[in-house]
């Protein structure tokens, strides 16, 4: 009888330490990327100042709540995603950058990506590049004055090839990978 109650001692602080972790973790401003939108990794999150500078490659939290786009809509509604939490996101490209869609594939500046552009998502449900592309069509978007470009790792993310560039004002944090 000893023994079970010194287990559930155990077992019941143990608990209490992972939940005590898990709160002063993202107290701290850790949190661990749980989408498919970037590696599964802990990304040490900060407010993003006013004036920071954002280059390619940065990432950033989005609230994609201040974005009016059907497109965004059609996630929510297909359930991939969550206005009430940001989304993490990569930048592919910045103000003044070119971006192309060809067919199916995504160039920045001339310089070919690995990222493809899908005409389905993983429910089956019928994607369009932006904006409403036809995937035969190569449409040059130089990105404007606080217009970015957004990127995922994985082929299948959901970001600027279907919803379009993104105002600067959509961003609330950087997101720095920890390991």
């Amino acid at each position: 009888m000893k023994r079970k109650i010194a287990l559930f001692y155990v077992l019941v602080t143990s608990l209490c330490l992972t939940v005590f972790a898990f709160i002063l973790f993202h107290a701290l401003g850790y949190r661990v990327n749980r989408s498919a939108s970037l590696p599964f990794l802990v990304y040490k999150i900060a407010p993003l100042m006013k004036n920071a500078e954002i280059k390619r490659g940065d990432c950033l939290l989005i609230d994609l709540s201040k974005i009016s786009n059907h497109v965004i809509d059609k996630g929510v509604e297909r359930g991939y995603v969550n206005l009430r939490e940001p989304m993490m996101k990569r930048i592919g490209a910045i103000p003044g950058d070119t971006v192309v869609l060809t067919g199916m594939f995504l160039s920045v500046n001339g310089e070919a990506t690995k990222i493809t552009v899908a005409s389905y998502d993983s429910y089956g449900g019928e994607l369009s590049a932006w904006p409403d592309l036809k995937f035969s069509v190569a449409t040059p978007i130089t990105l404007p004055s606080n217009q970015y470009w957004l990127i995922s790792d994985p082929e299948r993310g959901f970001d600027s090839r279907y919803f379009g560039p993104v105002n600067r004002s959509v961003f609330t944090h950087m997101a720095r990978p920890v390991f």
